[in-house]
């Protein structure tokens, strides 16, 4: 199923939908507009941080606008369809755009396309590359000299976005940014909730929509908006489809939902980056706020690249409970394959015992080579709910 009209006449919906489906157009109109800008790749990266500099978090994501020769030219063949369309977007589509760029160690690609970036500004210095920010936060080890190490480098990055803008990123400017990008998370949470079982008003297609274009928006306006979808769609007809719960390649455009929907599968959760796990975990407001945006870090679910199996065990088992989902879906690009790792743990200890079937598609690509295969595998999942919640 597309996106349903109800969502589409819904004008908050439009403006988030414009937002998400010309990203780059936001940027441009930021940056037209003299404002300070901080372009972010990884998840783990604080906007509290740059908000409380004066400055905008942007979130960078692939190019999807046609092929990605640059990609092609410089990047080897382990990269998968995620990692070079963020390589296209920053090495082509956002030249000029761009004058600082965060990554984030929430995964192991974003240090290599650090290097890899570092190496083009040294061989290639007229090309029009920004300055590059490295956060090599520890995300596995849940202990206290792993405390220590994230607020060094959240100091640090104080310290760079200071420099960038200017301004001096006080204690109270950075609890007001917390505040902020708690309420954010807050307005989240509240929609989503209608993904719930007992009154499931959205799609995850429309549920991308509203929370991916939320991250290109101020965030006083996706506040705004974010409500005023959230009230509008609890009029909305009852979404369709067996309740399924998603892990793996993040999805940065609703090609893979929408497929999902139109073969009986309605997304209801998500593990990756573009969804849910965005606004899992608020900010402790009771304790020093670099202590409590290190604190986060640690205290979001793990994910399957930087948790160990039983942590993902543990939260892999409540996010099922929460969603009521019926079936389970792993969804990897080729060469992103670090979501089966921990997948027999999760299927023994998670799956089987509450009788949730579930399906792992491999080796998918940008643009989708094979649609008609991925649509049976969704169509045998849905069969495989709809037994599974009536047996």
């Amino acid at each position: 199923m597309a996106i349903r009209n109800e969502a589409l006449s819904c004008s908050a919906f439009a403006k988030l939908k414009a937002a998400y489906d010309d990203r780059k157009a936001v940027l441009s109109g930021w940056k037209a507009g003299g404002k300070k800008v901080v372009c972010i790749a990884g998840y783990d990266v604080p906007e509290e941080i740059i908000l409380a500099a004066d400055m905008l978090p942007f979130r960078v994501t692939g190019y999807y606008g046609g092929a990605r020769k640059s990609a092609e030219k410089y990047l080897e063949y382990s990269f998968g369809a995620i990692w070079k369309g963020l390589w296209e977007s920053i090495a082509e589509d956002y030249a000029g755009l761009m004058d600082y760029l965060v990554f984030s160690s929430s995964s192991d690609m974003f240090l290599k396309l650090y290097y890899y970036f570092r190496t083009m500004q040294r061989l290639e210095p007229e090309r029009p590359l920004p300055e590059l920010k490295y956060l090599d936060f520890e995300l596995v080890e849940h202990v206290f000299k792993t405390q220590e190490r994230n607020e060094r480098e959240l100091r640090d990055l104080i310290e760079t976005v200071e420099g960038w803008s200017g301004n001096r990123v006080s204690p109270d400017a950075l609890r007001e940014a917390i505040a902020l990008c708690n309420e954010y998370r807050d307005v989240l949470t509240e929609f989503s909730a209608l993904r719930g079982k007992d009154n499931c008003r959205v799609t995850g297609s429309e549920a991308l929509v509203v929370i991916g274009g939320s991250m290109f928006m101020e965030r006083h306006e996706a506040i705004d908006l974010v409500r005023a979808v959230t009230e509008a769609a609890k009029g909305w007809k009852k979404a369709e489809g067996v309740r399924v719960y998603y892990v793996g390649s993040p999805q940065e455009t609703t090609e893979v939902y929408e497929l999902a929907e139109a073969n009986g599968v309605n997304i209801v959760g998500e593990d990756h980056d573009m969804g849910a796990r965005m606004f899992d975990t608020q900010v402790r407001t009771s304790i020093e706020p670099v202590s409590a945006l290190a604190e986060r870090l640690l205290n979001r679910m793990p994910s399957s690249e930087k948790g160990s199996i039983a942590a993902r065990v543990k939260a892999i088992g409540e996010k099922l409970e929460e969603t009521g989902a019926d079936g389970f879906l792993t969804y990897m690009n080729n060469n992103d394959e670090a979501y089966v790792w921990d997948y027999p743990s999760i299927r023994k200890n998670v799956l089987e015992p509450r009788g949730i079937p579930s399906v792992t598609v491999q080796k998918q690509t940008w643009p989708l080579t094979e649609p008609e295969t991925l649509a049976a595998q969704m169509r045998e999942l849905a069969a495989m709910g709809k037994e599974a919640h009536h047996g």
